[in-house]
């Protein structure tokens, strides 16, 4: 069983593990990610160069467990194995790791969906010999959405649709860098 770390809880009552209970979940995790570069030659003097990089991920936390014993990769599942776990109002969950209902801790949503699309383009005029013109146009989007249990559309956090997140990307606000350098020789 795949498991990622989740967090560590100070337990007196774990004492296979001295006191701790080390909490991890399965993640299912989607990830697309694409290097797009382009590069155009009009003439000698004029060229174009492009980058972009869309990048779409999203991950799935399942049933959080804890570590079984020191030393070893066996896990006991929350509310199978043993003792209680519910979703809370904020979206995240309330553990009772022995069932008793002392020793409650709460483990925040971990599910997610991350966007991003990163952007260069260069534009080089070369007007007369060492003389050179560069526009740079440098463009950064990104989001993360999480879930915040108020309902609504975070409640798709943590799964993985490619046309929903690739429109997504477009809606996004660009931050947007210009940039213009001039070199100008003085004795050609």
């Amino acid at each position: 069983m795949p498991a990622q770390y989740v967090t560590t809880v100070a337990d007196p009552a774990a004492t296979q593990n001295f006191g701790r209970r080390y909490v991890f979940a399965p993640l299912d995790q989607t990830t697309l990610g694409v290097e797009t570069r382009l590069n155009a030659t009009f003439s000698p003097n004029l060229t174009f160069e492009l980058y972009a990089q869309p990048f779409v991920s999203s991950g799935d936390y399942a049933g959080l467990m804890e570590l079984a014993a020191r030393r070893s990769f066996d896990f006991l599942r929350y509310g199978q194995d043993v003792g209680a776990v519910s979703r809370s109002n904020d979206g995240g969950f309330t553990v009772d790791p022995d069932g008793t209902g002392s020793g409650n801790f709460q483990v925040r949503s971990l599910n997610f969906n991350f966007r991003s699309l990163l952007g260069n383009a260069v534009l080089r005029w070369q007007w007369r010999p060492g003389s050179t013109l560069f526009l740079v146009w440098q463009q950064n989007r990104s989001e993360e959405l999480v879930r915040t249990g108020a309902g609504g559309l975070e409640d798709d956090v943590g799964e993985f649709e490619l046309g929903r997140d690739a429109r997504a990307l477009f809606g996004l606000k660009p931050d947007n860098v210009f940039m213009l350098k001039v070199s100008y020789w003085l004795n050609p």
